[in-house]
């Protein structure tokens, strides 16, 4: 089905209609919303507030969906976000607001999240549903390929939405979960062969990584968590029992997670192991060669005293005595030690 282009005048503000008894869908302008609203369909609102801002979306939209509030408030609250902030629901009689934050994190520059761009915030109310986002959304961008067909095929409520864009967010974390445990695997298999600087410095970037993977993820399981436990009539009891599922899927997300940091600190163990194994190798071997060779320094020393009178120096063969006292001093400290498993 084709859908027609978003009308022009509002930059930043998408607005789509659908229509689940003949399953049709168009684009429309903001000014329209309120004759689709009153028509019995419902809409989806995508605001980019890199392109607009909440004081536009307030004078454009804020009125039309009165039963959830001012949208420009909801797009005031998202700017001033923290680039740092976790998921979150918060709930009204009339409206459900989520915020959903994506774990796109980047293991190779010491897990650091990424901005504000990965954070979305989800306003649902009975007519209509918002996204609010500043700039591209990873999200968004693999719901869009998706809804379409989904729409057509599979959708009989607006919930179908919701659904959507939490699967491509679970989707999201297992794939980025992925991306670390092939990484977790790499340093495994890098840890046992040797402990180096580069080794334990991309360990110390994978591990942090994952805890910041597990910091996202745990809050959406406890919002989803929230949101399946307190039903709404807002959202259709199919989407929180698809929803509830997912819960079990982030579940087993934070096992792993587990698992990978286990996997990663029994690697790391074993390999300092190995490291003190070799090093207590090599001082036992110095500190052998060390006994053996004190008693000589010794003998050495002895005889390397300027006396006027040391009979030994005047001996014929004093010379050879000296070489078969240092072999016959080697050769038992050498059967002492091996007797000792010294050697």
């Amino acid at each position: 089905m084709s859908v027609e282009s978003a009308p022009s005048g509002s930059p930043g503000i998408e607005v789509e209609w659908f229509d689940f008894g003949d399953r049709s869908r168009g684009r429309i302008s903001p000014d329209e919303i309120p004759s689709h609203m009153a028509a019995g369909r419902f809409v989806w609102i995508d605001v980019d507030l890199h392109q607009t801002d909440p004081e536009t979306l307030r004078r454009l939209i804020g009125g039309h969906c009165g039963e959830g509030g001012d949208l420009g408030d909801f797009a005031a609250a998202h700017a001033a976000a923290p680039r740092r902030c976790q998921s979150q629901l918060l709930r009204n009689n009339d409206s459900i607001h989520m915020r959903i934050v994506n774990a796109s994190i980047d293991a190779a520059k010491g897990g650091r999240e990424s901005p504000l761009a990965d954070v979305l915030d989800v306003v649902v109310g009975s007519s209509f549903l918002a996204t609010i986002r500043t700039g591209d959304s990873t999200i968004l961008t693999a719901v869009r390929r998706d809804y379409g067909r989904d729409f057509e095929q599979h959708a009989t409520t607006p919930s179908f939405l919701i659904y959507e864009i939490w699967s491509r967010q679970v989707e999201a974390f297992l794939a980025t979960e992925n991306r670390l445990e092939d990484s977790v695997e790499d340093l495994r298999i890098l840890l046992n062969e040797a402990a180096d600087d580069v080794g334990l410095t991309r360990m110390t970037e994978v591990s942090d990584a994952l805890v910041v993977l597990r910091n996202h993820a745990l809050p959406a399981r406890r919002l989803l968590e929230e949101l399946v436990s307190r039903r709404t009539n807002l959202i259709s009891e199919s989407t929180l029992d698809f929803l509830g599922q997912m819960i079990g899927r982030l579940d087993n997300l934070l096992a792993d997670i587990g698992s990978n940091r286990e996997i990663l600190e029994s690697a790391m163990h074993l390999s300092l192991t190995r490291v003190t194994f070799r090093t207590n190798q090599t001082m036992n071997r110095l500190a052998v060669v060390s006994t053996i060779f004190l008693p000589l320094t010794f003998i050495c020393g002895v005889y390397g005293m300027n006396f006027d009178v040391m009979p030994e120096v005047r001996w014929q063969h004093g010379y050879l005595y000296f070489w078969l006292l240092v072999a016959v001093i080697t050769g038992a400290m050498w059967l002492g030690l091996r007797r000792a498993r010294l050697l």
